[in-house]
């Protein structure tokens, strides 16, 4: 690759704008200032080459990060029903879990391991759900899809 400013045709647009070259660039009034790059992207995004370019991205990286539910111990499937049963409404607590993926169905199921903290600000028995708010959203559990309960100490 050659360098453009020792090439003809840079010595030739050097020459011609050799007296602004060396000017700073000036400042916008301020009855029009510049517009934010944000501002500029949301004018040009009309015009995207890919449309659905990210959520294709994104799709791939879900399916990438799947794996096959694991199977729980009794050891460890009765140590979650022994800290489902401490646990009530309003209580703190972390949970991990297995989300499967309801758009592709594969045999055995596949998804992604979950963890969330928060409030209890549910649990059914009968459905056997647990709700679990951080705050800004709430995520249902089913007890089946529970691999590992935290209370705090």
């Amino acid at each position: 690759m050659t360098d453009y400013k020792n090439s003809a045709e840079g010595r030739i647009v050097t020459a011609k704008y050799q007296d602004i070259l060396h000017l700073s660039r000036p400042e916008p009034s301020y009855r029009h200032p510049r517009m934010p790059v944000a501002g500029r992207a949301k004018i040009f995004s009309p015009f995207a080459a890919l449309r659905g370019y990210e959520e294709e991205i994104a799709e791939e990286e879900w399916k990438k990060k799947r794996v096959p539910k694991k199977l729980l111990s009794e050891e460890k499937s009765l140590q979650i029903s022994v800290l489902l049963s401490r646990v009530e409404k309003g209580s703190s607590l972390s949970v991990r879990f297995f989300q499967e993926d309801m758009h592709h169905s594969d045999t055995p199921p596949l998804g992604i391991y979950k963890e969330v903290s928060g409030i209890v600000t549910g649990i059914d028995s009968v459905f056997q759900k647990l709700v679990i708010s951080d705050g800004e959203t709430e995520t249902v559990i089913s007890f089946e899809s529970l691999a590992e309960i935290k209370l705090p100490e």
